[in-house]
């Protein structure tokens, strides 16, 4: 058992080994709908669930600008598509737009 248990142990180290090294992409978009810290968290949660996803980043705009989106992951093909769905019911309320794969 003890075996097992070790085995397990080091097979979960080397899997997020490998996790590590996987190149990453950057997306960038707008999100509409974001007021406060709430909503930037509900988009969060609700993007981060997207398979691939590193990291979301939701800054508010200044002067009547839409939030800004940023999202990192390991996927070369995130799609805005990917992105509304993952929202599901609070697409109604948070609006993205613009989202595309930004050159490095």
């Amino acid at each position: 058992m003890k075996n097992i248990i070790q085995f397990l142990i080091a097979l979960a180290f080397s899997m997020c080994a490998l996790a590590e090294d996987a190149p990453t992409y950057l997306y960038r978009g707008e999100v509409a709908g974001v007021m406060c810290s709430a909503c930037s968290g509900r988009v969060k949660a609700a993007l981060s669930q997207i398979q691939g996803v590193k990291e979301v980043k939701i800054t508010l705009g200044k002067d009547g600008a839409p939030p800004q989106l940023k999202v990192v992951s390991t996927s070369p093909d995130l799609t805005q598509e990917a992105a509304v769905k993952a929202l599901g019911e609070d697409a109604k309320m948070y609006h993205i737009t613009g989202f595309k794969r930004a050159e490095p």
